[in-house]
């Protein structure tokens, strides 16, 4: 591995949290956990998130907006993978932006990335998708936050609220992955600012 390789690896930190949503009927109950961040020198995040247990029905929305908080003490560029558990449920979940206490149906769209109308297409300001075209590209897969995030700053809520619309399925238990990395604004075998998010994770 080169020096670059090892010294940009060293300016990334990672965190991940995991919202375990048991839904099958009264056996599962949900929860929320939240493991110990994971960073390197200044460069650390963490992720926040308001997260409610939801009534457990064939069709139901349940609040989780996620956030990822820059808690070190330079500026850093932020990615997030999300993932489920069950590619299955995946079909049947939905995202809002709505950050208010009644979201409208209107508001949600498909969770799958593969869908005719996902997610992907309809986020939040400030967020944007890479899809996974190219095995060779290494920033696809990641929903990135375009702008760097400054100490004590936060991105925006990437999801406020997650739907689940089993159509008279049978309700599964699923588990949210929410995996998020950042590599701070600054080249660190130039000293100067990388150019923009996309330089700074294609340097890895």
């Amino acid at each position: 591995m080169t020096k670059k390789k090892k010294t940009l690896l060293a300016a990334v930190s990672a965190a991940v949290i995991i919202a375990i949503v048991g839904v099958i009927l009264a056996y599962f109950g949900a929860k929320d956990e939240e493991p110990n961040l994971v960073g390197v020198g200044e460069n650390d995040i963490s992720v926040a998130e308001e997260f409610t247990p939801p009534e457990q029905t064939n069709d139901f929305k349940y609040r989780k907006l996620v956030k990822i908080e820059n808690t070190g003490s330079i500026p850093c560029y932020v990615r997030v993978r999300l993932e489920f558990s069950n590619s299955d449920v995946q079909s049947y979940a939905s995202f809002s932006a709505d950050e208010t206490d009644t979201p409208a149906d209107d508001t949600f769209y498909s969770a799958d990335i593969n869908a005719s109308n996902p997610y992907i297409s309809h986020l939040p300001a400030g967020w944007v998708y890479v899809k996974d075209q190219s095995t060779n590209d290494p920033t696809a897969g990641y929903y990135y936050y375009k702008t760097p995030v400054d100490p004590n700053g936060a991105t925006a809520a990437l999801i406020s609220w997650v739907k689940m619309n089993y159509n008279g399925k049978e309700i599964q238990a699923h588990d949210i992955y929410v995996y998020s990395e950042s590599v701070q604004t600054i080249d660190p075998t130039t000293g100067t600012d990388y150019d923009d998010w996309k330089a700074a994770w294609k340097g890895l």
